[in-house]
């Protein structure tokens, strides 16, 4: 017998279009139906079919996050199974329904824990967001754009090195290094091969450190403005670094943690301006204190302070009522501890961002992104029922994975 959802008096955000007193059904973890009502036939009631009222609430495709090392206390690089599950959860309750959980520069020993707890998480039926894989961020970084990266494990690609990692672990979607090491653009093609999403980040290259990039396989940016090198001075003459080139290469897809800290609404416009809003994605980069509050935290072995304390010159005075993470120190930003729905409430509010556009950067783009969209992304026939039901401050009423309801507020 068929298992079906049917969510009703929804303003659905498909997100290509605004579908006012819409219907969605969902059957077998499919969506079989969207429509406005009167067009889409709805199934009889009996013991297999649920319905959701959703009273005039937007109903939107579930959120997609490509970029998150915890939540809710749950660390990936813990490397246990239970971490990376509470991380699902925390994250369903901020309208997360797929992600990839990402790992951090450590020694080896310690990536392949991680990974092999994302293996079986991805394989464990549970109450939160579908694990899709793995983000393998690190440890190919520079020194000098460690950001909160523990400089004390940062290498060098070398294919001794990431070979037999990615043979074992073909869960991998996504790897992120800086292009000027030694073995960088090796390791590109070689992730092209097998259609690994090769990502630019924590860099200290140049322009034409980027292009060379392009042309052996890196296609993503990570965190846009986070550790990258920008345009310097050589005697008289003006060198591009790495965010003038992510700005102007068409090529290239990025990422933006707009969690009301890490970027302020002008360079959140800038990159829209400059790379159009079907080529940047939303994400949370959120560690394992996301949802626990201020206080005191660990990032694999790196102090961590979790606060709300934004230093007067920065452009935006309007509290988002979120903190963020820093090393304690306070010299650079820690991950975040923002969820997605956050994150697109920043982009309305702050950024002034029609909704509808904002969550085509959380769910359409990344689903593009990340080779997804043939399967998730959008309110359309034929793809997963992955649904969030959102009321007009964009908090989250139900976060739906696969037709089966994981959160309710």
């Amino acid at each position: 017998m068929a298992n079906k959802l049917v969510i009703t008096n929804g303003c659905l955000l498909t997100p290509m279009r605004q579908v006012e007193k819409g219907t969605v059904v969902i059957e077998d973890g499919l969506i079989k139906a969207v429509g406005a009502a009167g067009e889409v036939e709805i199934p009889p009631a009996g013991p297999e079919v649920t319905v959701i009222d959703a009273g005039g609430r937007y109903v939107a495709p579930g959120f997609i996050e490509g970029h998150v090392h915890g939540g809710g206390g749950g660390d990936v690089m813990d490397g246990q199974v239970a971490s990376i599950l509470t991380c699902g959860r925390r994250h369903a309750q901020g309208g997360v329904t797929a992600f990839l959980p990402t790992t951090l520069t450590a020694p080896q020993a310690d990536i392949y824990k991680a990974l092999e707890a994302c293996e079986e998480a991805m394989e464990t039926e549970y109450d939160g967001a579908s694990v899709l894989g793995a983000h393998l961020e690190g440890p190919y970084f520079a020194a000098s754009q460690a950001g909160a990266q523990n400089p004390a494990y940062l290498r060098h690609p070398e294919a001794d090195d990431y070979l037999p990692l990615l043979e074992r672990f073909p869960i991998i979607k996504k790897v992120t290094a800086a292009p000027e090491l030694p073995g960088a653009m090796e390791l590109g093609r070689e992730l092209r091969r097998r259609r690994i999403v090769a990502a630019i980040g924590h860099t200290a290259g140049t322009y034409q450190d980027v292009v060379k990039a392009v042309e052996n396989g890196y296609t993503h940016a990570t965190h846009m403005f986070s550790a990258m090198s920008t345009i310097r001075r050589e005697k008289a003459y003006r060198l591009a670094g790495v965010i003038e080139a992510v700005l102007e290469l068409d090529e290239l897809t990025t990422e933006i943690i707009a969690d009301g800290h890490h970027l302020p609404p002008s360079l959140i416009n800038l990159t829209l301006k400059a790379k159009s809003r079907e080529r940047v994605c939303l994400t949370t980069d959120a560690m394992a204190a996301a949802g626990l509050g201020p206080g005191r935290y660990s990032l694999f072995g790196l102090d961590v302070i979790v606060e709300d304390d934004i230093p007067s010159e920065f452009e935006v005075r309007t509290r988002t009522g979120q903190p963020v993470a820093k090393l304690a120190d306070r010299t650079a930003f820690a991950s975040s501890v923002a969820t997605m729905d956050q994150v697109v409430r920043t982009m309305v509010e702050l950024v002034g961002l029609p909704l509808i556009e904002a969550v085509k950067m959380a769910t359409m783009v990344p689903a593009a992104i990340h080779g997804w969209a043939a399967e998730r992304g959008q309110l359309s026939p034929g793809l997963v029922g992955d649904v969030v039901i959102l009321d007009q401050e964009v908090k989250v009423h139900y976060t739906i994975v696969r037709g089966r309801v994981v959160y309710k507020r």
